[in-house]
């Protein structure tokens, strides 16, 4: 018997048996299939508004021999991102779906496939992300494009991407509308985000004319039901409301202003990212906190939410004794990659930046080009250029041997250094590093210059070491 056939026969059974059973609703989702060369003995399902939401997080078992099978109450249709270790392959699910998942782990993303229930929409998707991966847009080249040039090419990419919606006829209707909505925020998104990019790769002040920015007049930033479903319309979200934050000079005004009424979620997850925000030495620290405080106070109160107020409270704690001038947690006997250990005060009596990263971080590895420059450019300065490794020593893939095999593969130069407990060290909660890659500079004496520096990468960097005179 053909694997297809097989297929097609267990999928039958499946829908003929949960068919016929009373108890057995349209909002039960059924997912099984074979995993090849599992990776431990899980899967995990995160859906929207996840890691905010705990309820839209499954926990699937994967047995001896690959198999797994779980049935999930699923209220509404809705992106999916399916988690193997560190791979992940994004999903479409509509509540009553009996969908079949197969795939190899040594070619994760080629090598899924998928019958069934909502197959369809599935392999359009697995298709879309193939197609992108294999001709990816070059983000640093589009976005120093002038307006011009940088309308011409985004339109282009959204034609292109509408025009394989149209040429997928396999696809649901409702599917096949949602993509198309998605399209739009996702260009929606590259409007908002040229005037950072382009004055990040440009290395410029950004130009472009007053109705540039005129297509994000017309969202709804407090549509909840779109803020659910799309992906690229939460990012819209979370970012139009940060970006206002960052910018304001009467923080506490703009931030009540905040036309957020609508939407409890957006409120809850705009508290949970602006988390984030807070750092040690910025000075807009205590206006931050108690702004995002004071909207803790507008959604009801759960298990949850309590949990986002109490991280909130424990980051704004650790930072608000790290001001300008005060002295530096240190960091005491860290693996040094050329042998022996280094603590923060074997490098006194020089200026210390710090560099906290990790080899699975994409924007750890892409400030690397800019950190060689700037430790080139300050050779035999009063600098010593410092780099932390919050790898896990014994995680599958990116680990205390992968920081090893980096170091050497990127010819990384500095002190180069292995974290005593990567996320749980000392020195990095003592910071309140939750994201990275972070940069610290220290000066001299051990005290403080500043717990949130420019990244290499950032010509403000230059102007704060020539500022101070190294």
């Amino acid at each position: 018997m053909n694997n297809k056939l097989f297929t097609s026969i267990i999928t039958a059974f499946i829908v003929c048996v949960f068919s016929c059973n009373n108890n057995f609703e349209e909002s039960q989702t059924i997912l099984y299939g074979k995993i090849i060369n599992p990776i431990g003995q899980k899967l995990t399902l995160k859906g929207p508004n996840y890691p905010k939401a705990s309820n839209y997080q499954w926990e699937i078992e994967i047995d001896k021999d690959g198999n797994f099978r779980d049935t999930i109450n699923l209220s509404s249709s809705s992106y999916y991102f399916l988690y193997h270790e560190r791979e992940r392959a994004q999903l479409f699910l509509d509540p009553g779906d009996i969908l079949s998942i197969s795939l190899n782990t040594n070619e994760f993303d080629e090598s899924i496939s998928f019958s069934g229930t909502g197959s369809e929409n599935n392999k359009f998707l697995k298709e879309k992300f193939l197609s992108k991966e294999e001709s990816p847009i070059d983000v640093p080249r589009l976005s120093i494009l002038d307006e011009k040039g940088y309308l011409s090419q985004i339109n282009s990419i959204k034609q292109s991407e509408l025009e394989f919606i149209k040429n997928n006829k396999e696809i649901s209707k409702n599917f096949r509308e949602i993509e198309k909505k998605n399209t739009e925020y996702t260009y929606l998104q590259y409007i908002q985000r040229y005037p950072l990019y382009n004055e990040f790769y440009g290395k410029k002040q950004p130009v472009y004319s007053d109705s540039f920015m005129k297509p994000l007049e017309s969202i709804d930033y407090t549509n909840e039901e779109d803020y659910k479903l799309f992906p690229s319309f939460k990012q819209l979200v979370i970012t139009h409301y940060q970006d206002i934050l960052e910018k304001s000079d009467d923080l506490k005004k703009d931030f009540s202003n905040l036309n957020l009424s609508k939407s409890n979620l957006i409120k809850r997850d705009l508290v949970s990212q602006g988390v984030y925000m807070l750092s040690a030495g910025n000075a807009k620290n205590k206006d931050i906190y108690e702004s995002l405080i004071h909207l803790t106070k507008e959604f009801k109160s759960t298990g949850e939410d309590s949990l986002i107020s109490s991280k909130l409270d424990n980051k704004f704690n650790v930072i608000n004794k790290l001001e300008l001038g005060m002295k530096s947690p240190e960091f005491i006997d860290y693996e040094n990659f050329k042998g022996g250990t280094t603590s923060l005060s074997d490098l006194k009596g020089k200026y210390v930046y710090i560099d906290v990263w990790a080899t699975w971080c994409g924007p750890c590895i892409a400030e690397i080009p800019s950190l060689k420059k700037v430790e080139k450019l300050y050779h035999n300065k009063n600098i010593e250029f410092v780099s932390i490794s919050i790898d896990e020593r014994n995680r599958p893939n990116y680990n205390y041997k992968r920081w090893k095999e980096m170091i050497v593969e990127k010819d990384l130069g500095g002190v180069q250094l292995f974290a005593d407990n990567a996320w749980n060290s000392k020195f990095t909660k003592a910071y309140g590093i939750d994201s990275i890659p972070r940069f610290l500079l220290i000066d001299p004496d051990g005290n403080i210059v500043s717990g949130n520096a420019p990244r290499p990468s950032d010509q403000k960097l230059i102007e704060l070491f020539d500022s101070l005179d190294i």
